[in-house]
């Protein structure tokens, strides 16, 4: 796609819900690099507009409010879609209130404060958010609970089935989890290109819900560097495990020391990633050693350095 043609996910309008065009706005959001060491693909969707996978998602959600004359919003977050969220309602002229916890990354708390969002710093973010939206009439941007979460992360499946650099298919995709609406989204599109790649999720030594029904060779740790895994429940779960055992991939448990061990040698090659990366790519490393051999498996860098 031509870039300065700016049609960010909406390059694939007709193969997402109906959105009227004079709602499809975007800040050239998606098209991001897909890169490769060795037999490992990289999607580098740092790249985006506010450095995460999210804007592909909020971007959708956001022209949805517009277009259904929804001016209010709020959202809970450990940082990267809060940041999203603010930048795209802002491009929507939707007034957002933000809830984050006080352990939020710094720098990510930083950039909120500029985003022109309502921001407040809660011990119990999520139940708060929801609690402002019933009281205030609000819409909840919550993407564990929005269905219309899915939809953007649905053009990261048609991107790289539609990519052409390297000549070949990723047959295994590695992607982190907190929530789990990115895998959920680009596994419906997946579906709709009918491509199968392995999905393997991967989660920290201390937030692991999900993973540690399938990995369970770590060791447990109060603390993790992957400040963007935070859920410790997901009402996803089902659809995770369903969709992960269907393509026959797996989930696996990373902990800090492999993560950035591989988080310093993705730096050191050029990839401004945040340490997701380096769980991510511990996990392909980590499966490979555990019989999951792959031609061309891709690791799924969802978020820039902090």
């Amino acid at each position: 796609m031509d870039r300065q043609v700016k049609k960010g996910i909406w390059e694939y309008q007709k193969l997402l819900p109906k959105v009227e065009r004079n709602f499809q706005k975007t800040l050239d959001e998606g098209s991001t690099s897909l890169k490769r060491e060795e037999s490992i693909y990289f999607k580098c969707e740092y790249e985006n507009p506010t450095g995460s996978v999210k804007d592909r998602s909020l971007a959708y959600q956001t022209a949805v409010l517009e277009e259904k004359g929804i001016n209010s919003a709020v959202i809970s977050s450990s940082g990267n879609a809060a940041i999203s969220a603010a930048c795209y309602c802002n491009l929507h002229g939707i007034k957002l209130t933000v809830f984050v916890s006080p352990n939020i990354n710094k720098n990510k708390l930083e950039v909120l404060k500029k985003s022109g969002c309502r921001l407040e710093i809660s011990d119990k973010p999520v139940s708060n958010a929801f609690k402002y939206a019933k009281e205030n009439n609000v819409y909840n941007l919550r993407q564990s609970k929005d269905e219309n979460a899915l939809f953007g992360y649905e053009t990261l499946a048609y991107e790289l089935f539609t990519e052409g650099s390297f000549g070949e298919k990723p047959d295994a995709v590695f992607l982190p989890v907190s929530s789990g609406t990115t895998l959920v989204g680009f596994s419906l599109g997946c579906e709709k290109l009918g491509y199968h790649p392995a999905i393997h999720f991967v989660q920290s030594q201390s937030i692991h819900p999900l993973a540690r029904l399938y990995d369970r060779d770590f060791i447990e740790s109060k603390k993790s560097v992957a400040d963007a895994i935070v859920a410790r429940f997901t009402p996803r779960q089902l659809q995770i495990s369903d969709i992960v055992e269907r393509s026959k991939g797996f989930g696996w448990v990373i902990s800090d020391e492999e993560a950035e061990r591989e988080h310093r040698y993705l730096l050191g090659k050029g990839y401004d990633c945040s340490v997701e990366g380096g769980l991510t790519l511990g996990a392909v490393k980590k499966a490979a050693k555990n019989g999951y051999k792959y031609e061309h498996p891709l690791c799924v860098l969802t978020g820039k350095n902090y």
